[in-house]
C-alpha cells in the first residue's frame, strides 16, 4: 500500500489556508474556509508549529476573508471570530501569537476586548493589531494607551495592509504552545 493511501501515514491539509487535520482523518473540505483539502505524506508534512498563529476578529465576513487571506499568504495559521465574545472564548482556549482585532463590533467592542486582554496577566504581552474602517482620534489614543501594536485601516490598499501585517507576522513566532484548539478545529 503506497504511503499516500495509508491513513496512518497521511496528513490532510487545506489547500487554501494550510490548516492541518488530525492524522488518519480523511478530509475533503476545510471546515474553516471551505476550500478543498489535499493529502500529503506524513514525511512531507509542513511543520505548522513553526508558523505564527493569528486570531482574526471582525464582524464583517468580507473583512475576515480579505485580511485572513493576506495573513495566510504571509504564512500565518489563521483562526477567526465574528465578535469579541467569541474571540475571548477562543483566547481562553488557546493563546494566539498575534491578535488582529476590529474596533467596531456588536456585543463587545474591540477596545473592550483589548481592555480585558490587558487586564489578564498572562495576556499582557500578546501583540494586538487594531483594525478599523474609520480612525477616531480618541479611539486610536485609547488603543495605543492599551499597548496595541498597531492601528490599521481596513480600507487601505492591499499592498499597504500586506506590508504592515507582514511586519507583525514576522515578529510573531510560535511560542511552543503547539497547534491545536481553534487553530486546527480540535
Amino acid at each position: 500500500m503506497p504511503p499516500e493511501s495509508d491513513p496512518a501515514l497521511t496528513v490532510y491539509v487545506c489547500s487554501e489556508c494550510g490548516k492541518p487535520f488530525p492524522v488518519g482523518e480523511v478530509v475533503k473540505f476545510c471546515a474553516s474556509c471551505g476550500a478543498r483539502a489535499s493529502s500529503v505524506s506524513k514525511t512531507e508534512e509542513v511543520d505548522v508549529a513553526e508558523k505564527p498563529r493569528v486570531l482574526l476578529v471582525d464582524d464583517s465576513h468580507i473583512a475576515r476573508h480579505k485580511i485572513g487571506s493576506i495573513l495566510q499568504n504571509l504564512g500565518g495559521i489563521v483562526a477567526d471570530a465574528a465578535d469579541g465574545e467569541q474571540a475571548l472564548k477562543m483566547i481562553d482556549k488557546e493563546r494566539p501569537d498575534l491578535l488582529v482585532l476590529d474596533v467596531n463590533m456588536p456585543k463587545i467592542t474591540g477596545i473592550d476586548v483589548l481592555e480585558k486582554i490587558r487586564a489578564n496577566e498572562s495576556l499582557v504581552d500578546l501583540p494586538v493589531v487594531m483594525l478599523t474602517a474609520e480612525a477616531d482620534v480618541k479611539i486610536v489614543a485609547r488603543a495605543i494607551s492599551l499597548k496595541a501594536a498597531d492601528y490599521i485601516r481596513k480600507d487601505d490598499p492591499v499592498d499597504q495592509l500586506t506590508q504592515r501585517l507582514k511586519a507583525h507576522i514576522d515578529r510573531s513566532s510560535s511560542r511552543g504552545f503547539g497547534v491545536s484548539g481553534c487553530f486546527t478545529g480540535d
